[in-house]
């Protein structure tokens, strides 16, 4: 090998991240709920992951946690997470950790679950701005503020999945990140004023586009 050929290869392993362990999962029933238990077991700060019910019978369960470029689970913390669903506290041994994704821009886990995930980050954000972009439309035409709650809300109500949809396909995963993202706008557009809000979602907006890996 030659010298030139050397260097290449050790800055490119310098410059890429670092593999991280999967975080580990625990999951405990709880009256009324579930509960995980997410420990970070890595060097870099979690800032995403997946956690699934796999191959439950008649049953299907996800969640998805996404911080972007903050911290979600810092090196060896462990994050506690109360849901409601009864189904996935009854059932440890079929709910799994699919895939996480790290503040370096590294993952774990399995390889379409972290394209799924960076995907439905990469929606998110589009959404973000479409959002902002349609805020500020209301605003410059002076449109009252339930009037731009309820056209939120209706673009919301439009995403919803067709009856028998597929919950692992990434459209179903997307427009399910979409509709919260809107939803949460609009709840937020109920308290704060379009000013606020607008803020709000820049705020976001430049959390998902500062984080690794880059979209």
């Amino acid at each position: 090998m030659t010298l030139k050929i050397l260097t290449a290869a050790l800055l490119l392993a310098q410059a890429a991240p670092a593999a991280q362990p999967l975080p580990v999962l625990r999951t405990e029933p709880i009256p009324g709920g579930s509960i995980f238990w997410v420990k970070n077991t890595g060097t870099q700060p979690v800032t995403a992951f997946l956690i699934e019910l796999v191959n439950y019978p008649g049953s299907y369960y996800s969640l998805w946690q996404d911080e972007a470029a903050a911290v979600l689970i810092a090196p060896g913390a462990e994050k506690r997470i109360q849901v409601t669903n009864m189904t996935v506290g009854a059932v440890p041994d079929y709910v799994k950790l699919q895939a996480a994704l790290f503040a370096d821009g590294s993952s774990a886990g399995i390889p379409e679950k972290v394209t799924q995930m960076v995907e439905r980050r990469r929606f998110t954000l589009a959404t973000i701005r479409e959002l902002i972009a349609r805020i500020e439309k209301a605003k410059a035409s002076s449109t009252a503020p339930a009037d731009l709650i309820a056209a939120l809300k209706q673009w919301a109500e439009s995403l919803l999945p067709a009856r028998r949809a597929d919950p692992t396909a990434q459209t179903t995963i997307n427009n399910a990140a979409a509709r919260g993202a809107i939803s949460e706008a609009a709840a937020f557009l109920e308290s704060h004023s379009p000013e606020e809000t607008l803020a709000h979602l820049r705020a976001n907006e430049k959390s998902l586009a500062a984080g690794k890996p880059a979209l």
